[in-house]
């Protein structure tokens, strides 16, 4: 492998940790005014502070838009990584230790998210 493609190898890399980790940040910051506050309580917390993550469900819709891009971003980084043809030296996946449970768990807790959101009304009427 020349320097070459070591260097874009790693620059590979860190836009999949990135975008990764940004959809994970994105999926928290999505559920954090209500699915966030309602798992604390159902864990025993009783914080006053917990009610001040309810002051974030007007910019739930942006969070989602950003996980929902970092997700995509991500997604599409590692199926194209994955479909490159590799020398058999370098067959490893480079980021499938941090990039494939993350990706994973950010679209769970997006998908919570939104499906908090559409089903909450239908179980409190």
């Amino acid at each position: 492998m020349t320097s070459r493609e070591s260097d874009s190898s790693r620059d590979v890399t860190r836009l999949q940790n990135a975008a990764a980790a940004g959809g994970v940040l994105g999926a928290v910051a999505a559920s954090s005014c209500c699915m966030l506050p309602l798992l604390l309580f159902t864990l025993g917390a009783s914080a006053p502070w917990i009610g001040t993550l309810v002051r974030l469900a007007p910019y739930q819709p942006y969070f989602i838009a950003l996980a929902v891009a970092c997700l995509g971003c991500g997604y599409w980084l590692w199926h194209r990584s994955s479909n490159q043809k590799r020398d058999a030296a370098c067959s490893i996946r480079s980021a499938s230790k941090f990039v494939n449970p993350a990706l994973v768990v950010a679209t769970i807790l997006v998908v919570a998210a939104i499906a908090f959101n559409v089903l909450w009304p239908v179980l409190t009427s």
